[in-house]
């Protein structure tokens, strides 16, 4: 049986440090994914938890608009659509 062709040692390694490198970014990657996938889902809990927030005042004080810092409200006044004729 003839002996087998090989690389050099050196390319080898440098090989294999390439092949390594490129796996953990792509497992780097996944996690990121997964973790903006969290982010995501979480968020979209958030908008709802907030939502609910903004529905219990105007249930109490109609459509308003809140200073987050002081807690002063003024009403808001929708300004109706013209129709053109």
């Amino acid at each position: 049986m003839a002996d087998a062709k090989k690389i050099k040692e050196e390319e080898l390694e440098a090989v294999r440090i390439a092949v390594s490198s490129f796996n953990r970014a792509k497992a780097t990657l996944g996690d990121l994914e997964y973790q903006k996938a969290q982010i995501l889902s979480q968020t979209v809990e958030l908008e709802e938890a907030l939502k609910a927030e903004q529905k219990k005042l105007e249930d109490i004080y109609g459509s308003i608009t809140v200073n987050l810092d002081t807690g002063e409200y003024e009403e808001t006044v929708e300004e109706a659509e013209e129709v053109a004729e």
